[in-house]
């Protein structure tokens, strides 16, 4: 017995070292050839791989694609549209930070959408596609940005327009000071929202329908497209403040709360104190801010080349102007508005029980207009003369409840009621939107008063291992209003019969990476 074991001994020991040879023999008989391809194969890596430009900046690629289907009706028509939502526009967003010193950092954000059909600056002339009946496009004043002036352009698939391009410094003790074109100090203030409500229960209703023309419960619809929902929703901006040109200030944060103040080009200027925090499974985010835009669009003035034309009488200076001879008397009084301000004071707060997933959201703002206009019209309408703008402010708030809850294991399910009220808008709309000529007059009295409400209900389903949302919700408008002239508006009046309710039910999704 044990000399078999020595045998088997041998045996093992002589396979082990004739293996031993043989792969040294194999790693001889390659030699270099191994390192060359292994070299290549790095080599043709190298060349087809996205790089930085250099290693002292950290580069993050972010965004989200996103896409909708919308059925509305308002009372005479319904259709079904596809697009993008005015915050489900898919994008990518470039983040760059470089560490100058432990307390102080530079950065970077470039953010691009990309529009294949905006649905929320269509309307019932356009089919979906953003082309009136004259061909030219019609989503002016809605903010959502195109591409270029062609036809059909602000809706051409993977149409491209910038959303933000700033840089920043950041210091731990000093704060932060921003530049660039981008989100101002009260930007996204209304959207703060802790339910996870996101794309189906913004509190910016006209993101949606925006575009859709208000039609009378006799069938016929407003005699100008800029007698939208939009405009009786919103005015002449939304409560979410438009991106600028801008410089911003941001401190760091004390207890929960941060302040932000910012000055932008075309005399705009704001300031937001912003508040988050967590007590006892309770989770509290707010904040409240205040701007002021002045003379915040030479097109409201009506400027040209020959000079402002804000005066109700043009001063003859023996020099041709605004296509009036040297020497000749104004036929038509200037049309344009002077010294136009709109003020701001806005806000929103949201509360999550965390252990049972309930919420409470809520936003509101004030929006004071004022201004000299002088604008013209056959009748001399009242409302409409030479002087200040003498409408109403507007004002708006939303309230929105409902519970956030991993219910399925796969993520948030997320389901709402919403209710808000909207007032004064179409006024101010009117007043700085329209402009009247010795044979033409506005469509809406500035000093009339509207008023939307609108309720709605929805549910959005979070999958975790996507990175996913699924999302569908409906919505009721009402509008009431008496200021509307001319007989082509005058059913649009509610001693007339009124205005038809828009109703909408959307699906979506989107995807985050």
């Amino acid at each position: 017995m044990i000399g078999g074991r020595m045998t088997t001994t041998r045996f093992a020991i002589a396979a082990v070292a004739t293996a031993l040879m043989s792969t040294s023999a194999l790693a001889a008989d390659l030699g270099g050839n191994c390192c060359a391809d292994l070299e290549e194969r790095i080599a043709e890596l190298e060349a087809t791989t996205v790089r930085k430009g250099n290693r002292k900046v950290s580069l993050t690629i972010s965004g989200f694609v996103g896409h909708a289907v919308m059925w509305w009706n308002d009372g005479t028509q319904s259709d079904i549209y596809f697009g993008d939502t005015g915050n489900l526009t898919s994008r990518f967003r470039l983040v760059g930070t470089a560490k100058i010193n432990p307390s102080l950092t530079a950065g970077f954000l470039y953010e691009f959408q990309a529009v294949s059909s905006s649905m929320g600056s269509s309307n019932q002339l356009n089919g979906g596609d953003d082309l009136g009946t004259t061909g030219a496009p019609q989503n002016a004043g809605l903010g959502y940005g195109g591409c270029g002036q062609n036809l059909n352009s602000l809706n051409s698939p993977g149409c491209i327009a910038l959303r933000d391009q700033t840089v920043w410094l950041r210091h731990a003790q000093l704060g932060m000071v921003k530049i660039g074109h981008g989100s101002t100090a009260t930007d996204n203030l209304v959207l703060i929202d802790l339910g996870g409500m996101g794309v189906a229960g913004t509190p910016d209703q006209a993101l949606n329908i925006g575009g859709m023309i208000l039609r009378g419960k006799s069938g016929t619809l407003g005699s100008a497209t800029t007698l939208n929902w939009q405009s009786a929703i919103r005015g002449h901006e939304s409560w979410d403040t438009f991106r600028r040109n801008h410089v911003l200030y941001e401190t760091p944060t004390l207890m929960g709360f941060s302040l932000q103040a910012a000055i932008a080009e075309d005399n705009f200027w704001d300031v937001a104190l912003r508040y988050a925090g967590e007590f006892n499974g309770i989770r509290i985010a707010g904040g409240i801010g205040y701007q002021e835009d002045t003379k915040f669009n030479s097109g409201f003035q009506n400027l040209n080349q020959a000079g402002a034309l804000c005066s109700d009488t043009l001063t003859n200076t023996g020099v041709a102007q605004a296509g009036i001879a040297a020497g000749a008397a104004p036929t038509v009084p200037g049309s344009g508005k002077c010294d136009v301000k709109s003020k701001e004071i806005k806000g929103a707060a949201s509360v999550l029980h965390v252990p049972t997933g309930l919420f409470l959201t809520g936003s509101a703002g004030q929006r004071e207009l004022s201004g000299t206009g002088t604008r013209a019209s056959a009748s001399g309408t009242a409302g409409f003369s030479a002087g200040n703008y003498n409408g109403p402010d507007a004002t708006y708030w939303h309230l929105a409840a409902g519970v956030s809850k991993n219910f399925f294991g796969i993520g948030n399910t997320v389901g709402f009621l919403e209710y808000g009220e909207h007032r004064g808008f179409l006024a101010q709309s009117q007043f700085l939107n329209v402009v009247g000529s010795a044979t033409s007059g506005p469509t809406y009295r500035t000093d009339a008063g509207s008023n939307v409400t609108n309720w709605g209900l929805g549910v959005v389903q979070y999958v975790d291992a996507a990175a996913m949302e699924v999302f569908a919700t409906y919505k009721n408008y009402s509008f009431d209003g008496n200021g509307f002239l001319n007989a082509g508006n005058s059913s649009l009046n509610k001693v007339n019969g009124g205005v038809n309710d828009l109703q909408m039910f959307m699906v979506g999704t989107r995807i985050n990476f």
